[in-house]
């Protein structure tokens, strides 16, 4: 009797160490393989096709074959309500959709987290600070996630979803400038990869002020062969020029009738000169300091 008491305080010793261990994955997400033919993309992914075709996606689908699989998982989430049938997803991306993209390009198993549970508005946040923090994505790119979260009925209004995703209003803005811009204008950029965020206010002024001479414009750039460059493109659609200066270069705006409004120049060291021709009231000069103070606050 005493020999077996003995036995069963060891036992019951390693049955608490056991339930411990266990606890201490309780609520853990545990990485595994999967295949990534059962993973499909949400509604809410937000990379446009034109990204597979590029250098930057080239190199991580070598830097995975190379190593033999992602390192970093992805995240998934499984699909609600889904078709019945062998052939039809388990699994839709939370975050991930390169690394995804590439094991399914490979033809190996993708290593993914799998959270059982997950809101839209969770997802949404989770990829988007996610894909901040790795191949960030272009402005045209952010701009369509965010119209499309807000015309979902994902958060109220732009406010609320800038911050849930701590992103300034301006960029925000900025962003959706850019996706609101007509198919034909983006066309003549050869890719809405190549818009950029310090190009959306004046496209969007210049599609305010004569649409369809913008339309026009923009038509005639996509036809051209070889097609000029994105920067050369902004500024024939915005009315602006770019010429070298002085060992740099400079860029000039000007209003309908030709008249100058602002330049900027670069120099041969790389700084920057901005010169307004116009004076600029209180109001407009508090707007240009908070632009500034943004741009230089994500430089740093």
């Amino acid at each position: 009797m005493l020999a077996f008491m003995a036995q069963e305080s060891v036992v019951h010793k390693e049955v608490l160490q056991l339930r411990e261990r266990v606890a201490a994955f309780d609520g853990a997400e545990i990485a595994r393989r999967l295949d990534p033919t059962t993973i499909a993309a949400s509604r809410w992914a937000n990379r446009e096709e034109a990204h597979f075709a590029t250098d930057a996606f080239a190199k991580l689908k070598d830097e995975i074959a190379t190593a033999g699989g992602n390192v970093q998982p992805i995240k998934v989430r499984p699909i609600a309500d889904r078709p019945t049938g062998d052939a039809a997803p388990v699994f839709e991306i939370v975050y991930g959709h390169r690394r995804h993209r590439a094991c399914l390009e490979l033809g190996i198993p993708v290593l993914a987290l799998v959270q059982q549970v997950m809101e839209d508005v969770d997802l949404f946040v989770e990829m988007e600070r996610e894909n901040r923090n790795r191949e960030d994505l272009s402005a045209w790119e952010q701009g369509v996630m965010y119209m499309r979260a807000l015309e979902q009925g994902l958060f109220p209004s732009a406010k609320q979803l800038g911050i849930a995703i701590d992103r300034d209003m301006s960029n925000i803005s900025r962003a959706m400038a850019l996706a609101k811009l007509p198919a034909e204008v983006v066309r003549a950029f050869g890719s809405p990869l190549n818009l950029q965020f310090r190009w959306a206010t004046l496209l969007k002024d210049a599609h305010q002020r004569d649409p369809e001479g913008l339309l026009s414009m923009a038509r005639d750039i996509a036809s051209r062969q070889p097609r000029p460059a994105p920067a050369e493109v902004f500024a024939i659609l915005t009315g602006s020029t770019t010429r070298k200066a002085n060992g740099g270069t400079s860029q000039e705006w000007t209003d309908a009738a030709g008249k100058p409004l602002a330049s900027l120049t670069v120099d041969k060291r790389g700084r920057v000169t901005v010169v307004f021709d116009q004076v600029l009231d209180d109001a407009q000069r508090r707007r240009l300091s908070k632009m500034l103070d943004t741009f230089v606050g994500s430089k740093t």
